[in-house]
């Protein structure tokens, strides 16, 4: 197989430079279309009566949008890469932008984290890898 279009999945962790570091390597290896998403996590907002929920989505999508545009100037500088900004749960966003874009390989981050939170929350990860019809890169990184 000839992987000519990298999706890479990032998020608002630390961690999440070195996971778009290790997909532009490789995207530059293979001579490949890089295509970078982000997405807003907005389901199932709880608020403490502050904000309303729609007040929480909002800051939520501007912090996730501002995330990927550091990211995006940090890591890819003058490279060129195309830029999806989504809502919703991240592994079905991850899954349904890979195939809109027709993505060969995608590419994410995994958190070296273990334990009951690992079992009570699930990895995002986890459900992309164990879900997707094309090849999955995971990076390990550790916070």
């Amino acid at each position: 197989m000839i992987y000519k279009r990298i999706l890479i999945a990032i998020d608002e962790e630390p961690s999440a430079e070195q996971v778009a570091q290790k997909g532009l390597q490789l995207g530059k290896q293979l001579d490949a279309e890089i295509a970078v998403v982000s997405v807003a996590n907005t389901t199932n907002l709880l608020t403490d009566g502050g904000v309303t929920p729609d007040e929480m989505a909002d800051i939520i999508r501007k912090d996730t949008r501002e995330s990927q545009k550091k990211i995006l100037n940090n890591v890819f500088k003058d490279d060129e890469v195309t830029q999806f900004v989504e809502e919703g749960k991240p592994h079905k966003v991850i899954l349904e932008v890979a195939g809109e874009w027709n993505a060969d390989i995608l590419i994410l981050g995994t958190h070296s984290k273990s334990g009951l939170s690992q079992v009570l929350l699930g990895s995002t990860s986890e459900k992309v890898l164990k879900t997707s019809e094309i090849p999955v890169f995971l990076v390990t990184t550790k916070e």
